[in-house]
């Protein structure tokens, strides 16, 4: 174990945090945690997590379970490919091994939605084996300490990185190594105001010796992201109930929406009704509301709305309205 190593393990043994999927051996369990954890804060993950392994404690658990219903446990923490990749996984884990997750990182790396960090992770947070999992943190904490000057969004930058991250690991206690690398830059080594003065391995560290925490790592600017201006109405029919739309495209494929039309005026979509032989008489306008993805922005502008036809929507009795896994761009609107 390198100084860099042993210095790192002991801070962090000493200062983690107290997060549920530390405190358990399970593969299984620390597999759904590292999926669940991809661009979401660990606050935000615990009742996910929790309440996700408690309905479905075992892998055949996941691979059985309703999409609806995996939705509905996701609902809320957004980026859904990762849910239905997970089942996707467990399937194919009860039919080539046996129902046990994997341990080999070839074997990983061919399951549905496990990249090579998140491979990585399971490798040395679950069997204890010596591999690199080099997340954003990891990207950011090892620049700052090594000096890279490199775009950081860039392959080769991130291999080497990767390739630090692996000589670093310890082969004695690579668990503890993966989650104190974790700790580092989720705690100490913040994106900004690093807590520099207390870290353990301050003293090599090239970003805080040459005042450069600011500068680095280096990213270049991501394009600027693409804005959809939606109508969107909160229908129900005559008898009251609501009618909702099914995703099923790649975005939010599977998930339910209020009806929404990318449009600037709502004449348009009393148009549309009118076209389809339904009349559409609106209610209230209720707003503007938005919602911001990866890669692009919704912006829609909400109405409450009644019909004279049900359509193809699917029809919602208020009562079953919750058992409906929502977008969360959707579910963030008042409905009533």
């Amino acid at each position: 174990m390198n100084d860099f190593s042993s210095k790192l393990i002991k801070w962090y043994l000493a200062n983690k945090r107290d997060l549920p999927w530390r405190n358990t051996t399970n593969p299984y369990h620390i597999w759904v945690s590292e999926i669940m954890l991809q661009q979401t804060q660990a606050a935000t993950v615990i009742p996910y997590y929790l309440r996700f392994i408690e309905t479905l404690p075992s892998i055949e658990d996941l691979a059985k379970v309703d999409l609806d219903l995996l939705y509905k446990l996701w609902e809320g923490l957004g980026y859904y490919s990762r849910a239905r990749n997970l089942k996707n996984a467990a399937m194919t884990i009860m039919e080539k091994h046996q129902g046990v997750l994997p341990n080999t990182y070839d074997d990983l790396i061919k399951l549905k939605g496990i990249g090579r960090y998140t491979a990585g992770a399971i490798l040395s947070l679950a069997f204890h084996l010596p591999y690199s999992a080099t997340d954003g943190n990891v990207i950011r904490t090892l620049s700052r300490y090594y000096g890279i000057k490199e775009d950081t969004r860039l392959e080769k930058t991130k291999t080497i990185i990767d390739g630090l991250n692996q000589k670093n690991i310890s082969i004695i206690d690579p668990h503890n190594y993966t989650q104190a690398m974790i700790e580092m830059g989720a705690t100490l080594c913040t994106k900004s105001k690093p807590k520099c003065e207390i870290c353990p391995i301050n003293e090599h560290c090239y970003a805080y010796l040459n005042n450069k925490q600011s500068e680095l790592p280096f990213t270049s600017k991501l394009k600027q992201k693409k804005e959809i201006q939606w109508i969107t109405v909160i229908l129900r029919n005559e008898a009251g109930d609501y009618l909702l739309q099914k995703q099923e495209t790649n975005l939010l494929n599977g998930l339910y929406l209020y009806p929404q039309f990318e449009a600037e005026s709502i004449n348009y979509v009393e148009d549309i009704f009118n076209e389809l032989g339904a009349t559409l008489f609106i209610n209230e306008d209720i707003g503007s509301y938005t919602h911001v993805f990866s890669h692009l922005k919704w912006d829609m502008r909400v109405y409450h709305a009644t019909t004279s036809s049900n359509l193809d929507y699917t029809v919602v009795k208020p009562s079953n309205f919750d058992l409906y896994p929502m977008a969360t761009a959707h579910k963030q609107i008042k409905k009533d």
